[in-house]
């Protein structure tokens, strides 16, 4: 698991380094949320149209489990917002939810 969903606003997206912000992505995964690399799911969707809120919204899901509490969340939060304003140039809204394991069921 991690999965990440980030919707950007389309002009955004134009010369963005994807590349990079998916290695960065990986990286606090793994390092934070102590996610194995194949697992981590990134998906980044062009926002047509944002005629409210931030032009970079990303949301997060993960397994709950006793490593993930708020401070190394809170951490988490702080790089992949440094690594979305390094990527779109825009400071991101962020949601993260843990998902209880006993009600996730996940195939590949």
């Amino acid at each position: 698991m991690p999965v990440i969903k980030a919707f950007v606003s389309s002009p955004l997206l134009a010369d963005a380094p994807l590349a990079a912000l998916g290695a960065a992505t990986e990286r606090a995964c793994v390092d934070l949320l102590g996610a194995q690399a194949a697992q981590v799911q990134l998906v980044v969707v062009a926002a047509h149209a944002v005629p409210r809120g931030c032009p970079v919204y990303l949301e997060v899901q993960f397994r709950r489990n006793e490593r993930r509490g708020a401070q190394v969340v809170a951490r988490f939060m702080d790089v992949m917002e440094g690594a979305l304003d390094a990527c779109f140039g825009a400071v991101p809204r962020i949601r993260c939810f843990s998902e209880d394991q006993d009600f996730l069921h996940a195939r590949n």
